[in-house]
């Protein structure tokens, strides 16, 4: 178990970008905190959505610790505790592509039945989500869909980035991304496992590639941007980061047993905090 010390009691706010590896992030996170404290959007929009948040009362909303969810920037303002911001970014072609096949493989996805019925391959799933264009930035800077995109919004993703997010990860460094979290925030980190994870990584045309770049041409930007702030904050840390990974990867796996039992309480945890979410 890699330890490390805590901060101030600032609310945190996770806006999970689908297809960043949020899954994984998520489970370390109710490690941490006691599930009541959570608040967890749920991606149905049924009970825990973004807008009865909002109503719930500043008592309540005071006793929360954690806020998460695909949710865009801007739940801050109704934490009278204060709040800070992590997130991942992801290359926003994987990021797409991730997207695409994530949904043929998942029956229950609203979209999963037409892209099989009507065969959509990339290109037309890419014209069939002209509102999803640029989401890394649209979810950062805190503007809904219907907006049109433009360099400004990119400007306003990258000044959230920096004044309101205390660590802004990069999926392709998940574990650098971690250890940053957890120094920043306290975190445990014990023995983990990548969740959703496919095996699978099917060769797409170059053409596809550049036109998804092109139709999502300012998250490739807020994207290079918040590598650069990534590697600032590992520069700054460099020493506890080299340290702390070569523990991190000596963390022994778990047997059956108590893997059995931590599963369990996994499950029960992430049950908890949705049903406290929703009521």
């Amino acid at each position: 178990m890699l330890r490390f010390t805590t901060v101030d009691g600032q609310a945190l706010i996770f806006l999970h970008i689908p297809k960043t590896a949020g899954t994984t992030l998520n489970r370390i996170i109710e490690r941490q905190y006691n599930p009541l404290s959570i608040f967890t959007l749920d991606p149905y929009r049924i009970r825990a959505t973004a807008e009865r948040f909002k109503t719930l009362s500043e008592e309540r909303r005071r006793r929360i610790r954690v806020v998460r969810g695909h949710l865009y920037y801007g739940l801050h303002e109704f934490l009278p505790q204060g709040a800070t911001y992590i997130t991942m970014l992801r290359e926003p072609v994987a990021r797409f592509l991730s997207s695409y096949y994530f949904i043929l493989r998942r029956p229950l996805h609203p979209l999963h039945r037409k892209l099989k019925k009507e065969r959509l391959g990339v290109e037309e799933y890419l014209r069939l989500i002209p509102h999803r264009d640029n989401f890394q930035c649209r979810l950062v800077a805190g503007v809904e869909n219907g907006t049109s995109c433009d360099d400004r919004l990119l400007e306003i993703a990258k000044e959230n980035l920096v004044k309101s997010f205390n660590v802004v990860g990069i999926c392709e460094r998940f574990e650098e991304s971690l250890l940053l979290m957890a120094k920043t925030f306290g975190w445990e980190l014990p023995f983990y496992e990548n969740r959703k994870v496919s095996k699978i990584r099917p060769v797409v045309e170059p053409r596809l590639v550049d036109l998804i770049g092109a139709r999502n041409r300012l998250d490739v930007e807020l994207y290079e941007f918040g590598k650069k702030l990534f590697a600032e904050r590992l520069c700054k840390n460099e020493g506890a980061m080299r340290e702390g990974l070569a523990t991190l990867r000596a963390i022994p796996r778990p047997g059956k047993l108590k893997n059995l039992c931590q599963s369990s309480l996994a499950t029960g945890r992430f049950l908890l905090s949705k049903i406290a979410s929703a009521i």
